[in-house]
């Protein structure tokens, strides 16, 4: 589960990460009838209750205490058991805390890892709209620095650093619409997932 939580993330990230938050919590309600809520949690990252009928929706309750980033990977973890067939009537899916191993069924939980890394990385279409933001989505170069611990930190200072020098000259308007503002925001949104999450980089897949 997530291992590492990111903090001082620059005043556009923080906007970027929660407007894709909230697009991948809508995307998990109306395309796979999974309603959110968030509830104080101990020892738990996430629950996914199935009813004990198809036609009625599933219930994922998050911990309040997680962050945006660590949101966004779970909504693509839980996509990934429900694409599995998974999420029996009325079994409960259990993702553990940083460190903690909650869900009884190890080789599932490996199964559903590997199938959100392809989701997150557009490898697939299983999980429909819930992959990794679509402007940095197929960068090789990227996936090669996220895919090391050492790399990934270097990366996200470098980001960091970007966007305020972005904002400190305050060029910010005269590039709002351009490709490297939109490559910045993304790639800032995506290095913040994989710091929190790094079973989604290449490194997890290789191990």
């Amino acid at each position: 589960m997530a291992t590492e939580v990111i903090v001082g993330r620059p005043r556009a990230e923080s906007h970027t990460l929660r407007a894709e938050e909230e697009r991948l919590r809508a995307h998990l309600e109306q395309r796979l009838a999974v309603r959110t809520r968030f509830a104080p949690l101990a020892d738990v990252r996430a629950l996914l209750v199935s009813p004990d009928r198809a036609d009625r929706p599933k219930s994922l309750v998050v911990s309040s205490s997680a962050s945006v980033a660590e949101r966004i990977y779970l909504y693509v973890h839980v996509a990934a058991h429900i694409a599995l067939g998974h999420h029996l009537p009325l079994v409960t899916i259990v993702e553990g805390a940083p460190g903690v191993t909650r869900f009884s069924d190890a080789s599932r939980h490996r199964e559903a890892e590997e199938l959100a890394r392809a989701i997150w990385w557009g490898q697939t279409d299983k999980g429909g709209l819930l992959g990794a933001p679509a402007f940095v989505q197929r960068s090789a170069m990227l996936r090669r620095l996220l895919a090391s611990e050492a790399t990934r930190g270097a990366l996200r200072s470098l980001l960091i650093g970007m966007r305020h020098v972005y904002y400190d000259l305050r060029v910010e308007r005269a590039l709002a619409g351009s490709r490297l503002a939109a490559w910045l925001r993304d790639a800032l949104c995506v290095t913040a997932v994989v710091s929190v999450a790094p079973q989604l980089s290449d490194r997890a897949s290789a191990g």
